[in-house]
């Protein structure tokens, strides 16, 4: 019989690890913390671009939920918020019929010129005097504000004049 060859033993090769990663492994990774990055940049921005409409809306339903809110302090709590969102030294001056048209502008349905007298009489009306058709003509004017809140809030993109 023949002599086997004095060979050394077969030694496999070690299997292969994830580390170091390949460069297309970095470049997933650093895709999905850029997504997740930016997905959080903008809810984040969201959320603070709903924070004055919030803050209104909130002193809406606190305000009618207790005793009721003059169309005088709907208008102011209207205009804070406008000038949350839109160039104050704009919003700032407009006063009158041109408030009313402003308002108007934002919204697909006008709600305010229409009603530019009733307005004007709710404004400077003593609220004890009031019979109650025009306690809810004043409450509608107020509600018109809060629609105003709830729809043109933040504003679209070429809605400002």
């Amino acid at each position: 019989m023949k002599q086997p060859l004095d060979l050394s033993p077969v030694i496999a090769p070690d299997a292969p690890t994830w580390w170091p990663l390949a460069w297309g492994w970095w470049a997933v990774i650093i895709t999905a913390i850029f997504l997740i990055a930016l997905v959080f940049f903008i809810l984040k921005r969201r959320k603070n671009n709903q924070q004055a409409k919030q803050e209104a809306l909130s002193y809406f339903s606190n305000s009618q939920s207790q005793d009721g809110l003059s169309p005088s302090k709907a208008q102011d709590i209207v205009r804070q918020a406008a000038l949350s969102y839109f160039p104050r030294e704009k919003i700032a001056g407009l006063s009158g019929d041109d408030w009313l048209k402003f308002l108007d502008a934002q919204l697909a349905k006008p709600l305010f010129v229409a009603k530019q007298s009733q307005w004007q009489q709710a404004l400077y009306q003593d609220v004890a005097l009031m019979n109650d058709e025009q306690k809810k003509a004043q409450q509608q004017l107020v509600n018109d504000c809060e629609t105003w809140l709830r729809k043109a809030l933040p504003p679209k993109r070429g809605r400002y004049e």
